[in-house]
């Protein structure tokens, strides 16, 4: 099959490359002490990926979650713990609230474990850093168009040019598409991703690189969680409606809607002294519009006289009793569920942040030494404005009606932050012997944010109601660890690291979150790494345990202030993997993740003792190819997440799934490649996320794709 290299660090197959795409990561991965996941060029090609999560499917130890009204852009967690503010690229925080489309890729990078000490604020459980393709010094051509059964195609391009100390590279998308097995979802989405590099001397390369994504889509917000008394457990579960079954509105004008518009220009500058120094220097601006129009459908006051599952006045029947408010074998047909968050939201995300990085390699003695001196300052912006409708309508269960109306409210809700980030950096990986390497770093950042409320009328334009909260924390973080290389292509480690993450994280702040001290996390992680079978066969090993301190909580009650700091959770698990080759014509990525949840302190008595939302004990993930002969490939995979809570409260529950895919490419011509791939071959009803114990979103049913793939 046709190998297309994105930044020529060794993706000619499942196999990551050997160094990180981070100038803040000097050292071969083999001698990082610190799991790290990649997912290479060629296996996203194999599986016809079109998103990060998607691509992220392949490593385990990651979950997906919903967000406010059910999407608000690429929403993870990593071995438990948000990762949602913890997207790069290219080294360079990329904050907005869209779905990164896979179409300027060459590959993703996932660093687990907490990481504020090389990535600032935040990175609990750990970082996506998504490599971009950029200018190659060779000139090729790529065109591919996929047709699915889901109702819909994509288009892309990939096409790179060298003139002689100049090269440039332009990838391009158009993509419209629904969702298997879910009524009205559709994505549509163009992209663009120009870039040029200019190779000023043997030692000095600059390259300037932007990526446009613009999306249109009809979300979806998922299927209503009934209560346990209604299958006979003490847990919420998704409502056993049809899986087609979709609770938004079509009405012009008040239509479930997400539109996104995504900007990221970066220009990264580099140096080799002939000393040994390497200058690295990356700026990049980053500004994401987003504007959501949903109505998200979940059941609220169960348990109490006003339940609002009932309402005579709409023809609903009045089932079972306040304290038991839906009996199992209720007919849904009868079931009212009242609307009660159908609002539209206006979001604005910029970033401007510059990384200066310094790696210098000398010798003291017989010692080794890989310095890295970084500094890294930014500035953010965020502007949210939300506007809710006065509905006085109802929604029925097994018969939703997506064309209804309700009333915009005459005044909007609005939040404008900015916020500023200085931090400063050392560390040195230590090589004392060929067998023993040691290494030591910390990082200290101020990260301060100034957030102001008020409340608009729409008719005039009037402001009013103004708040002003303001939070400026200083922070250190470090890691430390030590390296042992039983043989060349072989280490075991142990390392220990710490986060921090400041309330004001996200630029925004909430009443009493503006006096709290970041929340603290600490990691122990021992691993093993290997590189077998002529090094083309990468297998890992981890186990490790992440504390969580200090975490703060809304109090959900009237009292001020709204937010308090209680609260330790904890991590405890293991992980393995392997992604390359076991021979030439066979390639494997694989990985297992098995996690330990536990809410070991909180302001909420009951939910000590708990798991975590959205920490499955146990996933699994595998995907293989064989080359049958020169023409002919066929491949698939198993991807297995266990049961997991949507909320600490442990009052809603997803099911387990298991999702089967699989895919067969002939190669017509030297230039030409056709594929076919099947996913969810069973048919499997699984759900990907959930928000809260309120609702659960499906993944797509079974649907196939054909692609065709010309090269040049």
């Amino acid at each position: 099959m046709n190998q297309v290299v994105g930044d020529g660090a060794g993706v000619a197959g499942y196999q990551g490359s050997a160094q990180s795409g981070l100038s803040r990561f000097p050292t071969a991965l083999l001698n990082t002490p610190q799991t790290v996941n990649v997912v290479s060029q060629q296996l996203m090609q194999d599986q016809r990926v079109t998103s990060v999560q998607e691509a992220l499917r392949n490593v385990p130890g990651i979950t997906f979650t919903a967000g406010e009204g059910g999407v608000q852009g690429d929403n993870i967690t990593i071995r438990g713990y948000s990762a949602r503010n913890d997207f790069y690229r290219d080294g360079i925080r990329d904050p907005g609230w869209y779905a990164r489309d896979a179409f300027s890729f060459d590959r993703v990078e996932v660093y687990k474990g907490p990481s504020s000490f090389l990535f600032g604020r935040g990175s609990t459980g750990g970082v996506i850093n998504i490599v971009s393709k950029t200018p190659q010094n060779r000139d090729f051509g790529v065109m591919e168009a996929t047709g699915t059964s889901a109702t819909g195609g994509r288009m892309m391009v990939d096409f790179n040019k060298v003139f002689g100390d100049f090269a440039t590279r332009i990838s391009a998308v158009g993509y419209d598409s629904d969702v298997a097995g879910r009524d009205f979802v559709n994505t549509k989405r163009v992209g663009v991703a120009p870039s040029i590099s200019y190779q000023i001397a043997p030692g000095t390369k600059n390259t300037l690189s932007y990526v446009y994504q613009k999306d249109d889509n009809i979300p979806d917000r998922g299927i209503v969680m009934l209560p346990g008394s209604y299958f006979g457990t003490s847990y919420r579960q998704p409502a056993p409606v049809a899986r087609n079954m979709w609770y938004g509105v079509m009405t012009p004008g008040q239509n479930d809607v997400e539109k996104t518009e995504a900007h990221n220009l970066i220009n990264k500058f580099e140096h080799e002294f002939d000393s040994g120094l390497k200058f690295t220097n990356t700026t990049g601006v980053s500004y994401v519009e987003r504007f959501n129009r949903t109505r998200p459908v979940q059941l609220s006051g169960l348990g109490t006289a006003n339940s609002n599952l009932w309402d005579a006045a709409v023809g609903g029947t009045r089932l079972g009793t306040p304290a038991n408010p839906l009996l199992p074998g209720t007919s849904l047909s009868d079931v009212w569920v009242a609307n009660t968050n159908h609002f539209q939201n206006q979001t604005n995300n910029l970033l401007v942040s510059n990384v200066s990085d310094l790696n210098a390699r000398f010798r003291t003695g017989s010692l080794e030494h890989n310095v890295l001196l970084g500094v890294e300052v930014s500035h953010e912006k965020r502007e949210h404005y939300r506007t809710t409708f006065s509905d006085t309508y109802r929604v029925n269960l097994a018969n939703p009606n997506p064309w209804v109306t309700g009333t915009l409210s005459p005044t909007t809700s609005a939040t404008e932050a900015n916020a500023d980030g200085v931090g400063v950096y050392v560390q040195d990986q230590l090589k004392i012997t060929e067998w023993l390497e040691l290494l030591g770093g910390v990082r200290f950042d101020n990260f301060s944010a100034t957030s102001n409320g008020y409340t608009i009328t729409r008719a005039t334009g009037a402001q009013s109601g103004f708040t002003s909260l303001k939070n400026d924390n200083n922070f250190t973080t470090y890691r430390a660890g030590v390296v042992l290389h039983p043989t060349p292509w072989s280490s075991v480690y142990y390392m220990r690291g710490t986060s921090a993450n400041p309330t004001s994280e996200f630029v925004s702040l909430s009443n009493g979150q503006q006096s709290l001290a970041p929340v603290t996390s600490t990691i122990d992680e021992v691993g093993a790494k290997a590189d077998i079978l002529d090094k083309k066969l990468s297998l890992n090993a981890a186990l490790f345990r992440i504390r969580k301190e200090n975490d703060y909580e809304n109090r959900g009650t009237s009292a001020a202030p709204d937010y308090v700091a209680v609260g330790t959770t904890q991590v405890e698990g293991f992980e393995i993997g392997a992604t390359g080759s076991i021979t030439p014509q066979w390639s494997v990525s694989a990985g297992y993740a098995y996690l330990e949840s536990k809410v070991l302190n909180s302001n909420t008595v009951a939910n000590i003792g708990h798991q975590l939302a959205m920490t499955p004990q146990n996933s699994f993930s595998l995907w293989s190819t064989y080359d049958l002969d020169p023409k002919w490939t066929i491949g698939g995979g198993a991807f297995y997440v266990d049961s997991r809570w949507s909320s600490a409260a442990n009052d809603g529950r997803i099911p387990a799934y298991w999702r089967f895919d699989a895919m067969a490419a002939y190669k017509v011509s030297r230039n030409f490649t056709l594929q076919f791939n099947i996913y969810n071959i069973a048919d499997e009803r699984y759900y990907d996320t959930a928000a809260g114990a309120g609702f659960a979103v499906p993944g797509p049913g079974r649907y196939v794709s054909l692609s065709g793939r010309v090269s040049f």
